[in-house]
């Protein structure tokens, strides 16, 4: 079984779950996600995004959603560590936005708290503020026209 077939089971197996046992569960998948040397990030963002194409986005936009409220119970450098490690792999293979559901993934964001939906804008404008000039122009020219005008980007 490919690496993305496991990432796409344990994906499908945590948006299933109920809320109440889903978030602890990916709260504790962060908090290791953090504490990965960044080749290890890697892999499992990149099997994470090629597993997001895989499975229906009804069940995937239950732990997306999770996803985004657990990261706003972070501090700003996690967020920024988080964004940044799915950033600099979008950045080398931005034809990944392309095949992701922007629209869907925008209709989660849109149903944060507005708190929680600061949070992540602030995070990720104060990461793309960093980057050098030809990785953002690279991600912003990935990016659809509906998702840059919602992320104020």
């Amino acid at each position: 079984m490919s690496d993305t077939n496991i990432a796409g089971n344990i994906i499908q197996i945590l948006a299933g779950l109920p809320e109440f046992l889903r978030k602890p569960m990916l709260k504790n998948r962060l908090i290791e996600f953090f504490s990965l040397p960044e080749d290890e990030k890697k892999e499992t963002i990149t099997n994470a995004l090629n597993a997001a194409l895989t499975i229906d986005f009804n069940i995937l936009s239950n732990l997306v959603k999770t996803w985004m409220e657990v990261l706003c119970e972070f501090d700003e450098e996690k967020r920024r560590a988080m964004f940044g490690a799915y950033l600099n792999v979008i950045i080398a293979s931005p034809d990944i936005i392309a095949e992701l559901n922007i629209d869907g993934l925008l209709s989660v964001f849109n149903a944060l708290s507005d708190q929680n939906k600061q949070l992540l804008q602030k995070s990720l404008h104060s990461l793309l503020n960093t980057l050098a000039s030809d990785g953002r122009a690279k991600l912003v020219n990935a990016v659809p026209e509906n998702a840059r005008k919602i992320l104020d980007l």
